[in-house]
């Protein structure tokens, strides 16, 4: 199977239009049965639900077949692009929270899994109980907790230069200049940015597309809010078994950064797994593995007695 064929968007089961607690309306599409456990997935910055497809084949039609709902985060994808100022740590959080209420049934827990953006909105729901309450365990891949832009590696030739560093990656974050369309300069700088060197030619176009599809405004909101993330607080709250996964060529969330300082913080750290030449896009470069690490922390929720009650899609709004 090619990569153009691997990330062909999954059909759900259901679509549904789940507003958040500011009126702003998400798209969520659920795959597989009711009945079974469910994973929760998250994206990251710049990218939609087609960034899972390959994860989501594997969770829903693999042995056992899992229920996975996945969202596309505002200003992303399908979901809503709200105006300024409704970008923050705490809006992630609460989209979340309106996921879950929508897709969950009373007293069922999950397992979340997120990368990069997606991740920290994981972590910073380690402040949340409400949430909490409803995760059994958790997946983070690729992602940071604090001071992103002082150690970002996208331009290594400001690596000695810590405030120059810090500068260029933070307007690299914030900048609203268009992306597309993709041509093969701009295909190459957003392998650079997102990707390992030795990532196959399929892979390096779907990236491309995926993140030349972010409307400039929300990318840019998006990237001024990760510039200033900090939730050092929250993570030490997320109190459920949780599995971390890095690329040694990251450069956008340097597992030398990252990696370390997020196991210490975590209060049932489950183990690093990290991947030799990969880069950021962990679950799109490795796939298998996300799966397998996502498919460890379900077997681990149902051996705590965390089983799954029988869930109820809830009907798509028009």
């Amino acid at each position: 199977m090619t990569s153009l064929e691997l990330f062909a968007p999954p059909v759900p089961e259901a679509r549904l239009r789940v507003p958040s607690a500011d009126g702003t309306v998400l798209h969520v599409e659920v795959h597989g049965p009711d009945g079974v456990p469910t994973v929760v997935l998250i994206h990251g910055w710049t990218c939609n639900t087609s960034f899972w497809a390959p994860v989501i084949r594997a969770l829903r039609e693999g042995a056992p077949g899992l229920r996975v709902v996945a969202y596309d985060q505002r200003g992303h994808g399908a979901s809503e692009a709200p105006g300024k100022g409704r970008y923050s740590v705490p809006i992630l959080v609460e989209d979340l929270t309106a996921v879950l209420e929508a897709t969950l049934a009373a007293g069922e827990q999950v397992v979340l899994a997120g990368h990069s953006m997606g991740a920290m909105t994981i972590m910073a729901a380690g402040g949340s109980p409400d949430i909490l309450s409803r995760v059994g365990g958790a997946v983070l891949c690729s992602t940071g907790f604090r001071h992103l832009p002082g150690s970002s590696s996208v331009f290594p030739g400001f690596g000695r230069l810590p405030r120059a560093n810090k500068a260029v990656h933070r307007l690299l974050l914030s900048s609203a200049l268009p992306i597309g369309p993709v041509t093969p300069v701009s295909r190459a700088m957003l392998t650079h940015t997102a990707l390992g060197p030795k990532t196959d030619k399929g892979l390096r176009q779907v990236n491309a597309r995926m993140i030349a599809a972010c409307p400039p405004r929300p990318r840019a909101a998006w990237g001024r809010v990760l510039s200033e993330l900090d939730v050092s607080s929250q993570v030490t709250g997320l109190d459920v078994p949780t599995s971390v996964v890095f690329g040694t060529k990251d450069r956008l969330t340097p597992a030398g950064a990252h990696a370390q300082a997020i196991a210490a913080a975590l209060p049932r750290f489950e183990g690093m797994t990290t991947l030799p030449g990969l880069g950021h896009m962990t679950p799109m470069e490795a796939p298998d593995t996300v799966v397998g690490l996502i498919r460890q922390r379900v077997a681990a929720m149902d051996e705590l007695g965390a089983a799954p009650v029988a869930s109820e899609t809830k009907e798509a709004r028009p």
